[in-house]
């Protein structure tokens, strides 16, 4: 008949190889979820890629903003200013040097809001207003002359 010490050593032997089978478990899921995130990261040619497009779609805004008149500074997008939105000191301190024309006199800086009635709102398309619908009003786009848009302004 066993003992009670041959039944703690046998269970102590039990309990010893159940934290080595859990060990082992645990070092093998590490490795599949590691392999995993090798699965998941972009290639090197898909991050050069990537900082390429991003390069060109920020040398195309920035043309953009030079042809509107639009500087860095003030530019704002739902309400947040676009010097908010950059993280890094190096970011921001390469559009606080970019020098650009200023805008000529009578253009929008800004989306400007007009008080346009609803018969007149095909020549305000026309001449380049803007409907915003969730906000259910008319607006010059930055970089517009105001001067043809005079008679609605709010």
């Amino acid at each position: 008949m066993a003992t009670r010490a041959d039944i703690e050593a046998k269970l102590a032997a039990i309990e010893q190889r159940k934290a080595e089978a859990l060990k082992a478990l645990q070092a093998q899921r590490s490795k599949l979820k590691a392999k995993l995130a090798q699965l998941d990261r972009p290639t090197k040619s898909q991050r050069r890629l990537d900082a390429r497009r991003k390069i060109l779609l920020g040398a195309f805004v920035l043309e953009q903003m030079q042809k509107s008149g639009i500087t860095p500074q003030t530019l704002s997008f739902q309400g947040e200013r676009f010097f908010d939105w950059l993280v890094r000191p190096n970011d921001q301190a390469v559009f606080e040097g970019l020098a650009l024309p200023a805008p000529a006199p009578g253009t929008a800086l800004t989306h400007t809001s007009l008080n346009v009635p609803f018969d007149q709102k095909d020549q305000a398309k026309a001449m380049g207003a803007l409907w915003q619908p969730d906000q259910k009003r008319w607006v010059v786009p930055a970089g517009l002359n105001l001067a043809p848009f005079k008679a609605w302004l709010e």
